[in-house]
């Protein structure tokens, strides 16, 4: 029988070793391996790395779940292999286009746009480091906002529709949403003058890392829980409760959110059944092409929630 509570797998050896080196050996080892052997020759090498983690996570969902009622199928299966497919590449499309037409600016009139800050001559595995805290700096402040404003919720919301987090709706985005994160990430780094290596290895570990912040497997960070933005944090970013669900903005990291003060992990555990939009959920459409047009429906989405 399928149970809403977590499980804890802490008193099988093998398992506890598997909670606490996956993430550490899935995620972090890859990434340094990659920021020491960079080839901006074979980039498409790299980001077949991202696509390796998207399917480790779905495989150990399955051999050490989180929350068993989140292995069952939510009637989103098909909406997020959807997410997966067209918003990954529209989102993708755009973002290249539009990122490289502004580092090709920057290029040209340097003197004028690009900030003479970014430390050129470090090790490349420096400027990564760097690279995400500039990143996820900016990103903190537009997760924040998509909260905060009405208006950007409206896209926002999509991302919080569904019921259960795991694997897949870790690309669960409005178009929109998915630009802007990207651009913001983007543009902040092409003003202090970050290298395209740079840019590229930031890309790539919020492709390795995303899917361990959805994930649906157990897994422990640890102190790490103090630097990264790993599951254990980022489900109560999903919760129904506005009090739990309006902390833990952070994409990569979590640095910022202990910062300003929305780093939340409390020590009880948490209510597996309210995850999402709570008694909202029912009305928010379920396909993709609904999503896609529901910022732009809000009003009347409103007005049939308030009929029920």
């Amino acid at each position: 029988m399928n149970t809403p509570d977590p499980i804890d797998y802490e008193d099988a050896r093998w398992r506890a070793v598997l909670s606490w080196s996956a993430y550490p050996l899935l995620v972090l080892l890859p990434f340094a391996w990659l920021t020491l052997n960079f080839d901006a020759d074979n980039i498409g090498l790299l980001i077949a790395f991202t696509y390796v983690s998207l399917v480790t996570t779905g495989i150990l969902e399955w051999v050490q779940p989180y929350c068993r009622d989140w292995r069952r199928s939510h009637g989103d299966l098909r909406t997020d292999i959807a997410h997966q497919v067209l918003t990954s590449f529209l989102a993708q499309f755009i973002r290249v286009f539009l990122v490289v037409g502004f580092f090709l600016l920057i290029e040209r009139s340097a003197e004028d746009f690009a900030l003479p800050l970014w430390p050129a001559h470090w090790p490349l595995w420096a400027q990564a480091i760097l690279g995400l805290i500039v990143a996820e700096f900016a990103d903190y402040w537009r997760h924040r906002l998509f909260h905060e404003w009405r208006l950007t919720w409206r896209l926002h919301a999509v991302h919080h529709s569904p019921t259960r987090v795991y694997f897949l709706n870790a690309e669960r985005f409005h178009v929109l949403d998915a630009l802007v994160s990207s651009l913001v990430n983007a543009s902040i780094l092409a003003l202090f003058g970050a290298t395209a290596e740079a840019v590229y290895l930031v890309g790539i570990f919020t492709g390795l890392h995303s899917p361990w912040q959805h994930t649906n497997m157990y897994y422990r960070l640890g102190w790490l829980n103090w630097v990264f933005a790993g599951a254990e944090l980022h489900r109560w970013h999903h919760s129904a409760s506005d009090v739990e669900c309006n902390n833990n903005y952070g994409n990569n990291l979590i640095v910022f959110d202990t910062l300003f003060g929305t780093r939340y992990l409390p020590p009880r555990s948490q209510d597996t059944r309210r995850i999402g939009l709570g008694e909202n959920v029912s009305r928010f459409p379920k396909s993709w092409l609904g999503q896609q047009l529901a910022p732009f429906r809000w009003k009347t989405l409103l007005a049939a929630r308030e009929q029920v």
